[in-house]
């Protein structure tokens, strides 16, 4: 591969480097400064707000509470839709649920005048007891919403989700095996600690209509979700992704966005919210954490015939990802090892008072991996198996599939699949090799941190995720490369630019792209679930293909020939018996004198 196979410049490297305006932050200079009022309870309902002595403040524009917002539900999370995620959310509610909630919203000419603001406001607050220990939520006395969640699976005993399977009879086949270790692990809340704090801006244009610039992961989720708040129509609202320092599911989401949206739309001046650090902390995701039950079961010579994992996942305030975190902690687990004659999973996800969870790097993949493959390493020293050799005996392999991809998805019912290309055998091997296994495992005195463990992830989600990708020739031969996928500091403009170059056979400096405007640029629905290089590039492709095939056929009219006789090297048209002609020139003269067209391609995957 000529473009595909070269080490680039990132495209946008030298602009960032360099400290042009590229961030949201950036481009937002003359804006109201919105600042969020935030409960310093864990959980309580507000009784009465005072925010006269706050609006008096010289240079205040705006003050929001839950009374300036439509009573509509929401799930903040940035999914598939509908959402598989319970709406349980409010923009701003009567009642706050974990310490850093949303209380009032505030936007002033300046950060000083809207924190001194932020003092002026008074709020008497109820307060309830809070559930701080998931283990003891179920069923708790305190309700945390109260008033009920759509969606969520029984939210009078704080349950957002809950889910359970099993393919065969795990207590017949556990009775039947050798060894059974049976283990309890614990995995932590974490944060993600991007580069870039969440931040948007918002503001009228001359058409009327709102303008949004987000430093998001899924602009086209944003624009849904605000017009469902904001109780506008969609095509009243355009949501702009500059660049982002950062996301790692912690910007799958929406956050500050209806606060600027909606200031700016009862003031009518441009608005912005840039997150402190502490507020990315305390009040934006968290990886959910977990307490996880294995049990397995496995014949004296290291078969592994039964596998039971029960979840108990904490979500926090709200429900965000809930049902998705929960299944795909056992959805890319459980096949690791595919040969097993009985398997169940059984997981619920409660409510408490902490910090939402949500989208966060490999979300419930890593919480259920880790679990399962330290039981796995327990079972090998009960039967007294090389690990790697445990592993090897039992997991999945190229061409094989596992009952668990049918059964689980995220949120819904999976999709069959097989194992086209997996290397896993390999990678074990070459591991092995690289830290001198074996040697290391001989020695008895001393340990130097030899492990093992193996993983899946997928890339996209099957039949749910989508993107699209538009390719539109200039009359100088190069190309605009218009898509929705969302690079947030991954690089995937240069990724989808270098496959369009890499079809089309031209230099990747002829390609330009441009990406995430919801007015501009075709449908994605984001970045996550490490999809960005495979599903969005594989609709580059086919664009990328439909505009060579289109270059082609107009050549071919040029020179007065079949499409089936033309060649199209990245430069020229050309026939084998020596005509051609070059790609700016019948740009330039589709454009402007004979058969006068636009060539344009847009396809989806």
């Amino acid at each position: 591969m000529r473009e595909v196979g070269r080490s680039i410049k990132k495209i946008d490297g030298y602009g960032i480097a360099t400290g042009s305006p590229a961030y949201t932050d950036d481009l937002m200079r003359d804006a109201l400064i919105v600042k969020v009022l935030r409960s310093p309870h864990a959980f309580a309902r507000i009784k009465d707000i005072r925010i006269d002595e706050a609006l008096k403040l010289e240079g205040v524009e705006c003050i929001l509470t839950y009374k300036d917002f439509p009573r509509v539900r929401i799930t903040r999370a940035g999914q598939g839709y509908p959402e598989p995620s319970p709406y349980d959310k409010y923009a701003l509610d009567e009642y706050v649920r974990y310490v850093g909630d949303e209380v009032a919203v505030v936007a002033a000419k300046d950060e000083k005048t809207a924190l001194k603001a932020l003092e002026l406001i008074e709020v008497d607050y109820e307060i309830l007891e809070p559930v701080l220990d998931f283990e003891k939520s179920e069923g708790h006395p305190s309700i945390i919403h109260p008033e009920g969640a759509d969606g969520a699976y029984d939210p009078s005993r704080n349950l957002a989700a809950h889910f359970e399977m099993k393919v065969g009879d795990v207590e017949g086949v556990l009775k039947e095996c050798d060894v059974v270790v049976k283990e309890r692990f614990y995995t932590q809340a974490q944060a993600h600690v991007m580069m870039e704090p969440h931040t948007a801006g918002a503001y009228i244009d001359y058409q009327g209509r709102l303008v949004v610039i987000s430093s998001t992961q899924v602009p086209f989720h944003v624009r849904r979700i605000l017009a469902r708040i904001l109780e506008k129509p969609i095509r009243e609202i355009r949501v702009i992704k500059p660049r982002i320092g950062g996301g790692f599911g912690g910007k799958q989401a929406i956050h500050g966005e209806p606060y600027v949206a909606m200031v700016t739309l009862k003031t009518g001046k441009p608005s912005k919210i840039v997150y402190t650090r502490k507020e990315v902390f305390e009040s934006t995701y968290t990886r959910h954490p977990m307490r996880i039950d294995i049990t397995l079961g496995a014949t004296k010579d290291g078969k592994l015939r039964a596998i039971d994992m029960e979840v108990l996942s904490d979500t926090g305030a709200y429900g965000e990802h809930a049902l998705t975190v929960l299944m795909v902690s056992g959805s890319k687990a459980l096949p690791l090892y595919n040969k097993v004659d009985a398997l169940r999973f059984s997981g619920k996800v409660v409510y408490t008072n902490h910090p939402p969870a949500g989208a966060y790097r490999g979300y419930g993949a890593v919480q259920g991996n880790f679990a399962l493959e330290s039981a796995m390493d327990i079972l090998a020293e009960k039967l007294r198996m090389d690990p790697i050799e445990l592993r090897k005996m039992n997991m999945i392999r190229e061409g094989e599939t596992s009952p668990v991809f049918k059964i689980m998805g995220e949120g819904r019912e999976g999709t069959e699949m097989f194992i086209k290309s997996c290397k896993l055998e390999e990678c074990l091997n070459r591991g092995k090799e690289i830290v001198n296994w074996d040697e290391k495992r001989k020695n008895k005195k001393k340990y130097r941190g030899v492990g093992v463990a193996i993983a899946m992830q997928g890339s996209g989600i099957a039949k749910i995720d989508m993107a699209s990708a538009t390719l539109k020739l200039n009359d100088d031969g190069s190309f605009n490369l218009i898509m929705g996928a969302t690079d947030l500091g991954t690089g995937s403009d240069t990724i989808l630019s270098q496959i369009a170059a890499e079809v089309l056979g031209v230099p990747v400096e002829k390609i330009v792209p441009y990406s995430s405007d919801t007015d501009l640029t075709p449908f994605d629905t984001g970045a996550y679930a490490s999809s960005t290089t495979y599903v969005s590039g594989n609709a580059v492709k086919r664009a990328a293909e439909k505009m060579k095939e289109l270059i082609k056929l107009e050549g071919a009219r040029k020179l007065g020939v079949d499409p089936e006789e033309v060649e199209f090297d990245g430069e020229r048209i050309y026939t084998k018996d020596g005509k051609s002609i070059k790609l700016d020139e019948l740009a330039t003269l589709l454009y402007y004198t004979e058969n006068q067209k636009q060539l344009c391609a847009t396809e989806s995957f």
